[in-house]
């Protein structure tokens, strides 16, 4: 046995013995210096050498060098499966490359075949950082790989111009790279739009984008302008509106056309039903004629009261009669069209006076009997015995109203109940007994001080908002957003610091009111005050009658929407894309929604947040520089998102 295994060892030794016989030893070079290289090191300088050997062009000679220089082996390994294009993606993509090219060989060869041209090469190298945010994720890597793959090369040089709008390019690549040519010429219109499109969200595909894109194909420029002076609002205007504000031209400037169409929008959408784009946009200019416009602007009604009362609705709604909250009064408070006939008589006959009546006995069922019955000839005798006379006069003497002041006359108004009395008189005697009581005219002056406090009471009394509808309530909302932006409030007397008192001095004397009318209801069932606080809530009431104090008192909200252009550049991403929701939902198209995004990598979630405070000029920069950065991260999730298989959507 011991003989066996020496003679198979001294076997061994004699083939080792020949293989190195055979083995030609490395040749060595002297380096500067008497320095010999080691044998290890020389196999790799020439593989290196051979590989520098086949590519003679400079350009592509330079690229192998920096990626040996950089990559060593790896270079090697890569330029051997994949050739030059895989070092292309190599020098481009960096360690994701490699990433890719170890774990993913096949996404890996996808996106090399998608190299043939520079604007390929150059779109990769932006999203680098955004492909290392994906090493997790192999859903939805491999679908941005195949979908960048797709693209034409007319659309890669647009992405490449453009990178971070390549969200929206996959979203919609012909409609996009169409739209981005055609805007090429001027840089600025063409950043104004992206910043546009920026803010459609991606979340359920291409229709979004798609509806926004057909807007600026029909109508480019004046949808950027509208866009530039309202925002997103202005931009869904031109999508709903477009022939309108076209058959309008040069009638009514744009600004003012679109806060007339922004708080008429439900009438106009009825309208649009029925009525040429021509009839609309005629009724429009017939409001600049009459110098109507703010008052139009300022109520959500203003426009179909001039429609369908003619005269009597314009004379309700000028200066002289009840201003723009006689449309809210007519539309909100009498649904019948025979009560609400002679509401807009009574209102074009004694203005604020007879608001002030309409709108506090507008639930009353005694009221509305003798309205119907007798007609505005029951305003003026209910009226002078209506809301504690003489406090209200010692306020009117007062040139200028403190906050403070105009709550007092508001808790003054709805603690008197003797126009309730001469309500009940009139039913039971006629209106020819209550004549004849009370002889002394009234003047018309006595009632202004009410004026600007009707829907304060009307919300408190009644719970409804001060107008009608949802997009009138977003508009108030959106009137709040502007009149922050632009500190509207330290134009009047008392300033912003008496603006935010007015809040809480609304609330507390809401609160006053409140008991004291429930005194009163314990008293006398036939007022009609506070039955709607039940139904909101004392808080609600309250916010709904602070926000509308405040917009009143800021000169309505034609005055601060005419402002719009001014606030625009003050408000941040989120509050632009809120106040936008409604109309833009409206117009067909979802806004998206601003919330920090976060990603899965290397075991560890990376956060990434678009700040709130920052807006336009941000978004701006964001899509006209060449550096991809948080926005268009935000936008490629929401595509991504949209493109995931239905069982990975989360």
């Amino acid at each position: 046995m011991k003989r066996t295994f020496a003679v198979v060892a001294l076997l061994a030794a004699l083939g080792v013995l020949m293989k190195l016989a055979w083995y030609e030893a490395p040749r060595l070079v002297v380096l500067p210096g008497g320095q010999l290289p080691t044998t290890a090191v020389e196999p790799a300088r020439d593989v290196e050498a051979d590989l520098l050997a086949r590519y003679q062009v400079p350009s592509e000679r330079t690229l192998v060098e920096r990626s040996l220089d950089r990559y060593h082996n790896m270079a090697v390994s890569i330029e051997r499966t994949d050739g030059l294009r895989g070092l292309v993606l190599l020098d481009k993509l960096d360690l994701e490359a490699i990433h890719l090219y170890e774990k993913y060989p096949r996404d890996f060869r996808r996106l090399r075949d998608s190299l043939t041209d520079d604007a390929a090469a150059e779109l990769l190298l932006h999203w680098r950082g955004y492909f290392g945010l994906k090493h997790a994720d192999e859903t939805d890597r491999s679908i941005l790989i195949a979908e960048i793959a797709r693209l034409s090369p007319a659309q890669r040089k647009v992405a490449s111009a453009y990178p971070n709008a390549l969200p929206l390019l996959l979203a919609d690549p012909v409609g996009v790279t169409e739209m981005v040519n055609r805007w090429s010429g001027d840089p600025k219109d063409l950043g104004d739009l992206l910043v546009l499109l920026t803010f459609v969200s991606l979340d359920a595909g291409s229709s979004d984008i798609r509806a926004a894109l057909r807007t600026l194909d029909d109508h480019g420029p004046l949808a950027l302008k509208a866009f530039r002076i309202q925002g997103l609002d202005g931009f869904a205007l031109v999508c709903l509106y477009g022939p309108i504000l076209q058959s309008l031209g040069d009638a009514l400037p744009l600004d003012q056309a679109l806060i007339l169409l922004k708080v008429n929008s439900d009438y106009v959408e009825g309208l649009s039903r029925t009525s040429r784009p021509e009839t609309i946009a005629g009724y429009l200019a017939h409001v600049a004629e009459l110098g109507l416009v703010d008052a139009v602007g300022s109520s959500a009604h203003g426009l179909q009261l001039i429609v369908e009362h003619g005269v009597l609705g314009e004379r309700a709604l000028s200066p002289l009669g009840a201003g723009p909250d006689a449309a809210d009064v007519v539309y909100e408070d009498y649904q019948d069209q025979d009560l609400r006939n002679q509401a807009v008589a009574a209102l074009a006959e004694h203005g604020s006076m007879a608001l002030a009546i309409l709108d506090k006995y507008a639930s009353n069922a005694d009221f509305r009997n003798i309205l119907r019955r007798y007609g505005s000839a029951v305003i003026g005798p209910i009226a002078r015995t209506d809301s504690g006379p003489a406090a209200l006069a010692a306020l009117q003497a007062k040139s200028r109203w403190t906050a403070s002041e105009w709550l007092a006359g508001n808790v003054l108004w709805l603690s008197g109940d003797s126009g309730q009395a001469t309500i009940e008189l009139i039913k039971k005697d006629g209106l020819g007994r209550v004549v004849a009581l009370n002889s002394t005219d009234v003047q018309f002056q006595q009632f202004l001080p009410l004026y600007d406090v009707l829907h304060l009471a009307n919300v408190m009394g009644h719970g409804q908002t001060p107008t009608s509808g949802e997009m009138t309530w977003a508009l108030v909302d959106g009137c709040f957003v502007v009149l922050d932006a632009l500190s509207l409030a330290a134009i009047q007397p008392e300033g912003v610091v008496a603006a935010e008192a007015a809040r809480t001095e609304v609330k507390a004397s809401v609160r006053e009111a409140a008991k004291s009318l429930g005194r009163e209801l314990a008293e006398n069932a036939g007022d009609v005050g506070a039955k709607g606080l039940s139904k909101r809530g004392l808080e609600a009431a309250a916010e709904h009658a602070s926000r509308w104090w405040l917009v009143r008192k800021a000169g309505g909200s034609f005055q601060i929407l005419s402002r719009m252009p001014e606030a625009l550049p003050k408000l941040g991403v989120a509050e632009m894309a809120d106040l936008g929701k409604s109309l833009c939902g409206k117009a067909g198209f979802h806004l998206s929604t601003w919330a920090p995004i976060a990603f899965i990598t290397e075991g560890a979630i990376a956060m990434r947040n678009i700040p709130r405070e920052q807006g336009l000029k941000y978004l701006r920069n964001q899509m006209t520089f060449a550096v991809v950065g948080e926005v268009a991260f935000k936008k490629m999730e929401e595509h991504l998102a949209s493109r995931r298989p239905q069982s990975k959507r989360y």
